[in-house]
């Protein structure tokens, strides 16, 4: 399945409630620009995408992650595990267990 990597883009900003001219004026180029690309009138090459990315996430911190995340879509859990390595793993273990601390620490606290 293709995505369509400036509809998801003008997705997150919205999301993100950055505008056009704030993005233009962070990443250094016209409004005019901007406009053309989130409206398919313009390809930007892929540096220049790239620098749009940053300066949203400059405004935003985490819109880049987001964004990325959102382009690659969801993996099936099976799938995602099944690619990891023994540290990513493990990390992703520890991960798991501060989560599941935090929601029995929550949980113990509201009863």
């Amino acid at each position: 399945m293709q995505r369509d990597s400036i509809e998801i883009f003008q997705v997150k900003l919205k999301s993100y409630r950055i505008q056009s001219k704030v993005l233009a004026a962070e990443a250094g180029r016209s409004a005019g620009y901007i406009s053309e690309v989130l409206n398919h009138k313009q390809s930007p090459t892929l540096e220049s995408f790239e620098g749009l990315i940053q300066a949203a996430d400059r405004l935003s911190p985490g819109f880049a992650d987001d964004y990325y995340c959102s382009l690659a879509g969801h993996a099936e859990l099976n799938t995602l595990i099944g690619s990891l390595g023994v540290s990513e793993l493990s990390r992703l273990l520890m991960l798991v267990s501060r989560r599941l601390d935090e929601l029995v620490s929550s949980k113990a606290v509201a009863i």
